[in-house]
């Protein structure tokens, strides 16, 4: 993975890794040496060397030609905008892009996982018609035809709590590649309807698994204070102790009501948010929308899965994965043995002995770093979630934080991390 970085981005993976920075240093040089990729870079890494402006605009006006010309022309120019703010568009738009440059389906994927954090979802009945599309040629203004003509198929296409096991979007990426023809699509919609959904089945599921854990805590098991030991564990308690609560909301809150023209501060207590602050606590949950997620009200964000995979961290994968996760190419990686793990590890079942073998104490530094990163990428990409970018401020400070001498010492630096970039609620303020 690091050998596809580009040179600036392998340059801050580096830094990262590079186990030179205190705390305060690692903020401070996040700050004055982030180069956040903007959206003219993403767009240019998948251009094949074509003029993006003429051909974005040209392309943009074929599939909608009701677009006016200059409304579009001042669209392109923002997204390709040197010094613009904008570093993301819309996921739809992002789809439409695929087609203008004529992407094969991995560079679709790619580039749509580099500009929404999510890759093509293959279970989305918001996609799926477009994603045949791309791999059958179609142009986008035959791909949204097509859509509006399997709109009715799908209309009752709801979430459940409790996904199926054929409903993983794996199962149905299978089904839906060997899909030849526009019949066989419409078949397939109509029959397959109660197995898709707009949010991550796995994700979901990710997010459940790890937040019973901090429900519920094992205390042998998790790093926790030995007061909360054999404690239950509130969604409130959950978001104090494992999401920085009193540090990011904390700042959020003083960042907006400083915002508030009747607010009388002065420009000491007036907190401005950086760009690296606004790019880090962007979207932070906060007890309603976790409250949501668990109730599949909303989808499971990839920031949320990344916080909770670090909290509820034990080493290598502990629970039994479903048989779609062993494609050949992880059977012959992780071998027959690791395939045919029956233990969930989740109610105090014995851990075979042979899961933690040379694991976290018998590793160096180096090699602890290298097993989380890549155990924390496969978690990410098997919920469908882009992989750590160093180049993304939240992940750079993510791959700071694990790489320490001690697993155990995660949690203790991303503590050090977040109340040195944004501050921490006192107790006095937190019983106002």
């Amino acid at each position: 993975m690091e050998s596809e970085m580009t040179m600036i981005s392998k340059e801050f993976f580096n830094s990262a890794r590079s186990n030179l920075f205190t705390i305060q240093d690692a903020v401070q040089y996040l700050e004055k040496e982030a180069k956040m990729r903007t959206l003219r870079e993403k767009l240019e890494k998948f251009s094949h060397g074509q003029d993006l402006r003429k051909i974005l605009v040209q392309g943009l006006l074929e599939n909608d030609p009701n677009r006016k010309k200059d409304a579009v022309e001042r669209r392109v120019r923002g997204w390709l905008g040197n010094n613009s703010s904008i570093h993301s568009i819309k996921k739809q738009d992002a789809i439409e892009v695929c087609f203008i440059l004529k992407l094969s389906m991995e560079e679709a994927d790619q580039f749509v996982a580099m500009v929404s954090e999510e890759a093509l979802h293959y279970r989305n009945p918001d996609e799926i018609v477009y994603i045949f599309a791309l791999q059958h040629g179609l142009s986008y203004k035959e791909a949204a035809e097509l859509n509006e003509q399997m709109m009715k198929k799908i209309s009752i296409v709801k979430d459940g709590k409790e996904p199926a096991e054929d409903s993983f979007t794996p199962v149905i990426r299978r089904e839906i590649d060997a899909l030849q023809s526009k019949e066989e699509l419409a078949d397939y919609l109509e029959h397959a309807a109660g197995r898709l959904g707009r949010y991550h089945n796995h994700a979901y599921q990710e997010f459940m698994d790890r937040l019973k854990l901090l429900e519920n805590p094992p205390s042998e098991n998790l790093r926790m204070e030995e007061d909360h030991k054999e404690k239950h564990f509130t969604m409130r308690d959950i978001l104090r102790e494992y999401l920085f609560e009193k540090n990011i909301l904390y700042a959020k809150e003083k960042e907006r009501l400083g915002k508030k023209k009747d607010r009388d501060l002065s420009a000491e207590e007036r907190l401005v948010f950086t760009k690296v602050q606004e790019s880090v606590s962007a979207s932070w949950p906060d007890e309603t929308t976790l409250s949501k997620m668990k109730s599949r009200k909303t989808d499971v964000t990839r920031k949320v899965l990344i916080l909770l995979f670090l909290a509820t961290d034990r080493g290598r994968d502990w629970r039994e994965l479903p048989e779609y996760y062993w494609t050949e190419e992880r059977k012959e990686k992780d071998g027959a043995e690791a395939q045919n793990k029956t233990d969930h590890g989740m109610d105090g079942e014995t851990i075979p002995e042979y899961w933690y073998e040379d694991m976290d104490d018998a590793m160096t530094r180096d090699e602890a770093f290298e097993d989380l990163y890549i155990r924390l990428n496969d978690m990410l990409l098997l919920c469908g979630f882009a992989p750590l970018d160093p180049r993304s401020p939240f992940d750079w400070l993510i791959l700071y934080c694990i790489c320490v001498e001690d697993m155990f010492d995660v949690d203790i630096r991303m503590r050090g991390v977040f109340k040195e970039m944004f501050g921490e609620r006192t107790e006095e303020e937190n019983n106002e």
